[in-house]
């Protein structure tokens, strides 16, 4: 008797190792560091300067100061990984981006999106897609929403090179100007 309860106290205690270590196994992963460049003056024999690839625009740092400046307080982020469900574009296209929704008052919510496509192919696709958008709220809107009608028909995507951005809101001018001033 006393040799079925220790084996099966062995066994149990075994379970449960593997259970901690299937739970508990998971390390997070390195961020890779970013592709670096070499630049070689041919003929000396200097330490080769090393230069980071250029930077883009930081969207979210534009997108939590454009929230802050229009006093927009309920809103929701769209994150990068949502834009093919909420937008329809593919996210392998996708370098960079900050979006979000904000309910203010109006029967339609301010819709912000602004993303870095990977080249100017990618940001041609997104701006039909993001127009398409524009042109479904006006649909929707000609027939209750008066005010979100005329926004949607005042509002234009709005692009710089491989930058895209949708503003329907408010405070389109405003925002436009900072996404043309951050990524120009």
């Amino acid at each position: 008797m006393k040799r079925v309860f220790a084996l099966l106290m062995a066994l149990m205690a075994l379970t449960m190792m593997l259970t901690l270590t299937a739970c508990g196994g998971d390390e997070p992963e390195e961020t890779p560091a970013p592709e670096q460049t070499e630049t070689v003056d041919p003929g000396t024999e200097e330490v080769p300067e090393v230069t980071e690839p250029a930077a883009g625009a930081d969207l979210a740092g534009l997108m939590a100061q454009m929230i802050a400046d229009a006093g927009i307080a309920d809103y929701i982020e769209v994150p990068a990984e949502n834009l093919s469900n909420v937008y329809g574009i593919d996210t392998a296209q996708v370098v960079n981006a900050a979006a979000f929704n904000a309910m203010t008052g109006g029967a339609f919510p301010e819709e912000v999106v602004m993303i870095q496509a990977v080249d100017e192919a990618a940001a041609a696709d997104m701006v039909a897609k993001l127009e398409g958008r524009l042109t479904s709220i006006a649909d929707q809107a000609a027939s209750y929403d008066p005010a979100s009608l005329e926004l949607a028909e005042n509002c234009d995507v709005v692009t710089s090179g491989v930058y895209v951005g949708l503003f329907f809101s408010n405070h389109y001018d405003a925002m436009v100007s900072a996404f043309q001033s951050a990524v120009g």
